[in-house]
């Protein structure tokens, strides 16, 4: 009943705001923008995306013990399975889940859960690092408006957040991730961050060629400056895959500059692009499903 009713309330954000895009979208337009694309900066989008998903690997790697018998290309597949169900799961963090159900076997599961939710947790960090560096550096050059305060509000949000999983970590059942985190070091955590810039830089310039090959031109902070916004608000079990919440992220951040027609379509494209690259952990999934017992789930 409870999943049921999940399942609804996401169905109706999902409804409610792609209303708001039929209200706000020419659809004619946007489809003539969209056959417009240019197809090979398209595929250079979609590369480096699987190019963003190897360093996030390597990442990840950094918060797995040695002792675990998995090698770096067993560990790509499952990140890319990873990918692969954040296409059709609630927010773009439910193929964490699968990774967790995936590597639970070879690590056990607090090793999974927390080498997880590190590797997910850096990339925020950097994420939201280069979002509210970028507004303290471009801030006179924004348009005036009520969005771009959103960046150093969530930035707050998430310190905020961290400090209280720190101490709630002391008296609860983050006990043990907060002991894993202890246990990493401050080496591994420097160097995972970097990595972590790394990945959201080519992130970031795979929305950039998006606007390209759709002959948009657009400055590269508001990029860095409203996209944390944009995957922070996916990253919400509030919508079935982030549908809608990111084409309306993108309409509000980028339609006054650009008009609502190519700012969905710039959104679209991106998660098209995303969707070509996660066919990687489809068959990834086919080739290593025998990996685990899918009884061991029930």
């Amino acid at each position: 009943m409870k999943k049921n009713i999940k399942f609804i309330l996401r169905f109706f954000v999902t409804l409610s705001l792609i209303s708001y895009l039929l209200i706000k979208v020419d659809f004619d337009k946007l489809w003539d923008i969209l056959s417009e694309v240019n197809i090979f900066l398209f595929f250079i989008s979609s590369f480096l995306y699987i190019v963003s998903s190897y360093i996030s690997t390597l990442r990840w790697k950094l918060f797995i013990s040695s002792n675990a018998d998995i090698t770096l290309n067993r560990l790509f597949s499952l990140y890319m399975i990873g990918c692969f169900f954040n296409i059709f799961l609630p927010g773009i963090m439910g193929g964490d889940v699968i990774k967790i159900i995936l590597m639970r076997k070879k690590t056990g599961l607090k090793e999974a859960i927390s080498s997880v939710f590190l590797e997910r947790y850096m990339g925020f960090l950097a994420l939201l690092i280069l979002g509210i560096s970028f507004f303290v550096i471009f801030y006179k050059k924004m348009s005036e408006s009520w969005t771009i305060y959103l960046i150093p509000t969530i930035f707050i949000i998430f310190l905020l957040g961290t400090v209280f999983l720190y101490f709630l970590g002391r008296i609860s059942l983050l006990k043990d991730l907060r002991e894993y985190i202890f246990k990493t070091g401050r080496k591994l955590f420097l160097q995972a961050f970097f990595y972590s810039l790394f990945v959201q830089i080519l992130v970031m310039i795979s929305v950039h060629i998006v606007f390209w090959s759709l002959n948009i031109s657009i400055n590269f902070y508001e990029i860095v400056i409203y996209l944390p916004i944009i995957i922070i608000l996916t990253t919400l079990p509030i919508s079935i895959s982030g549908l809608g919440v990111r084409e309306w992220g993108f309409v509000v951040f980028f339609g006054g500059a650009i008009g609502y027609e190519k700012a969905l379509a710039v959104s679209l494209l991106w998660f098209f692009s995303v969707a070509l690259a996660s066919v990687v952990g489809g068959l990834e999934y086919l080739k290593f499903k025998d990996f685990i017992d899918m009884q061991d789930k029930q």
